[in-house]
């Protein structure tokens, strides 16, 4: 893999403007980088630092004594963190970090991350290194006295990667050679086979792979069921995944939590929402409560909700009777606004996103798209506003955009500071904690006794020419200002 090195390091890496460094692939193959990636003791902070001395660096050997000297100073965890990170991004760095990590004391070999990095060479035009790589990583396994088991799970792996790099003929080959090898024993590795069927889009052999793991005594859960069902969702196969869905109850899968949650998701997957209004009834009457991704994955398939949220018009909606009715209004979808109204029966999710003691009530949006983050935080103000007594202190957590697609881009604080600052809200930007919004009990109170509604319609405004466009713009850049200035001005306040 040495050439590879060579060339990577010698490679000029993407600019932040061309979309290249920063922006994660929004992908199912490379979920097990993001496991990995997540709260592995790589603090962004470090790897933008990381990032940074690796564009000053001009030549390949100065960029691996960059990258040499951050594995040898890092943790096993950070380092095997911002590796992949710099897999996600497909970063020209990560051959080269790649094989520093594998030079430390501490290396334990990775299928996930072996064939992640095989991908990306043979993408990248290194076919032999990546053969290389593969033939290698294969004969250790065998000689460490690895089971069987251990081979196929890196085939799978190998599956995922390549696949999601576009590269579908190496992704079959490598599933041929996963059924030419021993027959599969193990339900891990069948789990991991149909995600990587699905991922290639190949419904029917992952509902094949399904039957079979059955038939040899691994009893199918309802991800796997939800696995196949979506698969087949996505490709417009409505029929099919009726089916599958349905075989869930023959197979003796009890209609829980996570199964009902597992099969809202699948028609969330084809955006049907005549489907998913009947299923959210049907899972209030047995009184399951939607989870937090349920809540998500329902919101990010309404596109007005969507849009409303991405664009923040003037007209933006500020509390959950107005949203219910302009959806009515001006949704093309006629079950959306239904939908979001059944979502909104339940407070389970806002339920476990609020924190209540006796000196602070807390709105934590981690996990949460911005979608359903301005939906929660309409909710959240309803609920608010029906209390009779607050907490010493009132905040919202919106993080600091270290999970944000584009790293270091905190979209769900820009959208809670904008959707709070149109509502009059005091709740500002805390000075010890860039990712929280906070104000005290008193001026939450006065705020929340106050009225306030969205602005009209623009069809239904004065169109005078004198003062058309002037306001708005006055009152987004009082907004503006008011964001910016009130942390120094509280500071202030705290020195007098």
């Amino acid at each position: 893999m040495a050439v590879a090195v060579a060339a990577s390091l010698s490679t000029p890496a993407p600019s932040p403007a061309a979309g290249g460094r920063g922006r994660r692939r929004v992908n199912v193959a490379v979920a097990s980088l993001r496991r990995a990636a997540a709260g592995g003791g790589s603090s962004w902070r470090s790897e933008r630092r990381l990032m940074s001395e690796l564009e000053r660096t001009v030549t390949p050997g100065a960029a691996e004594r960059v990258i040499r000297s951050y594995v040898a100073s890092k943790s096993e965890r950070a380092a095997l963190a911002a590796l992949s990170r710099l897999l996600m991004d497909s970063d020209p760095f990560a051959i080269p970090f790649y094989e520093a990590v594998t030079q430390a004391r501490w290396f334990k070999w990775s299928s996930i991350h072996a064939a992640a990095v095989a991908a990306l060479l043979e993408s990248n035009g290194s076919a032999e290194e990546s053969r290389s790589l593969i033939s290698d990583s294969i004969s250790r396994l065998h000689s460490t006295s690895s089971s069987s088991e251990e081979v196929s799970l890196f085939y799978c792996d190998l599956m995922a990667a390549f696949s999601s790099r576009g590269m579908r003929d190496r992704a079959m080959d490598f599933y041929s050679q996963l059924r030419a090898s021993p027959p599969l024993s193990g339900k891990k590795t069948y789990t991991a086979m149909i995600k990587s069927l699905c991922l290639m889009s190949l419904a029917g052999e992952a509902e094949a792979a399904l039957r079979e793991m059955a038939s040899r005594g691994h009893q199918p859960e309802a991800f796997q069921f939800g696995l196949v069902a979506k698969c087949y969702g996505k490709a417009g196969s409505m029929a099919e995944m009726e089916r599958v869905i349905s075989s869930m109850s023959d197979a003796g899968i009890r209609l829980g939590t996570g199964a009902a949650n597992i099969v809202l998701s699948c028609y969330t997957s084809c955006r049907d929402h005549s489907r998913m209004l009947a299923w959210l009834r049907r899972m209030r009457k047995l009184r399951i409560a939607p989870t937090t991704k349920a809540f998500n994955f329902v919101l990010n398939s309404c596109p007005t909700v969507a849009s409303m949220a991405q664009e923040l018009g003037e007209s933006l909606p500020l509390s959950t009777a107005e949203l219910v009715k302009k959806l009515r209004s001006a949704s093309p979808w006629p079950a959306e606004a239904e939908l979001v109204q059944e979502l909104l029966t339940s407070s389970s999710v806002l339920d476990k996103a609020m924190d209540w003691s006796e000196s602070e009530v807390k709105l934590n949006l981690h996990g949460f798209s911005t979608i359903a983050a301005y939906v929660l935080i309409l909710q959240w103000v309803d609920a608010m506003k029906a209390r009779r007594a607050l907490p010493l202190e009132v905040s919202v957590v919106c993080g600091i955009g270290k999970h944000s697609d584009v790293r270091g881009e905190p979209k769900v604080r820009e959208l809670a500071q904008e959707v709070l600052s149109r509502m009059g809200s005091p709740l500002r930007l805390s000075m010890r904690n860039k990712g929280r919004l906070v104000a005290k009990r008193d001026r939450v109170k006065q705020w929340l006794a106050t009225d306030w509604s969205s602005p009209v319609d623009e069809e239904s405004t004065d169109q005078s020419p004198n003062g058309d466009n002037q306001q708005p713009f006055l009152l987004t850049l009082m907004r503006k200002l008011g964001q910016v200035l009130s942390p120094f001005l509280q500071f202030s306040k705290g020195k007098a």
